[in-house]
């Protein structure tokens, strides 16, 4: 097997690997920060008002770092992701390394607006691909509907 094919195969392991990571590590976050399956009555009530009330700045910025962080640990060696950002529209930025096949980015796009849906539930989000040049040029945009939960690519190349 040529040194090219056997890269290009570890390339493509590492890309499913981040993206299962990054999926087992919400889904686990998700897991541990769900609230029980306990009847609403029998919750305390400032409890049930502390849910219903609306997140403030300083939650959302704190959930948006922690997102973040998440994203950053799921792949340490930047080999898919080399920088992630969130900005104040809550869209999230991410700069692809230059080894990520371009038909891959659709379904990395997936699962970033399947992750932001559960961590930021009922917004409509956007995801931002682009490439590692500079100044980074887009590649792709993936949008998530809140509502009728669909989810669109639009390649920009």
């Amino acid at each position: 097997m040529k040194a090219s094919s056997i890269a290009a195969i570890g390339k493509i392991a590492c890309f499913s690997a981040v993206a299962n990571v990054f999926f087992g590590t919400g889904f686990l976050f998700m897991e541990a920060c769900s609230p029980r399956s306990e009847p609403a009555a029998a919750q305390p009530q400032a409890k049930q008002n502390r849910v219903t009330q609306p997140t403030t700045g300083q939650d959302l910025k704190q959930r948006q770092i922690a997102f973040l962080n998440r994203i950053r640990d799921a792949d340490p060696q930047e080999r898919v992701i080399d920088r992630a950002v969130l900005n104040e529209r809550n869209e999230l930025g991410l700069v692809l390394d230059r080894t990520v096949e371009m038909n891959r980015i659709p379904e990395l796009m997936r699962t970033f607006l399947t992750q932001m849906a559960r961590e930021f539930p009922g917004q409509d989000l956007t995801v931002i691909a682009y490439a590692p040049s500079e100044p980074p040029q887009k590649v792709g945009t993936g949008y998530l509907d809140a509502q009728s939960k669909e989810m669109k690519y639009v390649p920009e190349y």
